[in-house]
């Protein structure tokens, strides 16, 4: 099999990403058009689009990524089906979910011999000198901390807040927090890297 050009694995990847992001502006958007359980299905076909990109983009684990998709697709026919009764508020903890499950990726990184951004630094080409591994250690602890803070409002927006507000901070604020986290964390990096070099 012939590898996929890069920019089209890019656009596909981005593609799927932007959906998963924008569900809840989606949700905030369809609510009064589609009922709760046609949402739920929506959300599970995402995530099994998400899978099957996975498996054509890296056939290293087709057979897993397909069969998950698989899964995905048949249980968001079961819910069409035979969950009806689905509440909009169940939904609403999905960006929470979410969020635990990339806390819980960072943090598991932190108890091993290579956290999560030093990881992503290696990858992407970059020479770390001691001190390097040492703040992308450090770095991945902030973002523990960070997303750990987004899980707690994510839940308390989904339980007590109105829509409106569910959507503005799980559609819109959050990702404006981890923009600035990224970029913050740039310039610092940059900062600390002629520092490194000069010593």
């Amino acid at each position: 099999m012939q590898p996929l050009p890069r920019a089209t694995r890019a656009a596909a990847r981005a593609l799927v990403a932007a959906s998963l992001v924008a569900y809840p502006i989606a949700i905030y958007f369809a609510d009064g058009h589609l009922t709760p359980s046609e949402l739920l299905a929506g959300l599970l076909w995402l995530l099994a689009a998400r899978l099957s990109l996975a498996a054509w983009i890296s056939p290293k684990r087709l057979g897993r990524d397909l069969g998950m998709a698989g899964l995905l697709i048949a249980a968001g026919a079961l819910v069409l089906r035979y969950m009806p009764d689905v509440e909009l508020a169940w939904l609403r903890y999905y960006p929470a979910l979410f969020g635990l499950v990339a806390f819980g990726v960072f943090f598991g990184s932190l108890f091993t011999d290579m956290p999560l951004v030093e990881r992503i630094a290696r990858a992407m080409g970059h020479a770390l000198p001691p001190e390097g591994v040492a703040h992308c250690r450090r770095v991945t602890r902030a973002w523990c901390a960070l997303l750990a803070v987004n899980v707690l409002i994510s839940l308390y927006t989904a339980y007590t807040a109105s829509l409106e507000a569910w959507t503005l901070y799980n559609g819109v604020i959050v990702y404006f927090l981890f923009g600035a986290m990224l970029l913050g964390e740039y310039l610092l990096r940059l900062h600390l890297r002629r520092r490194w070099e000069a010593a």
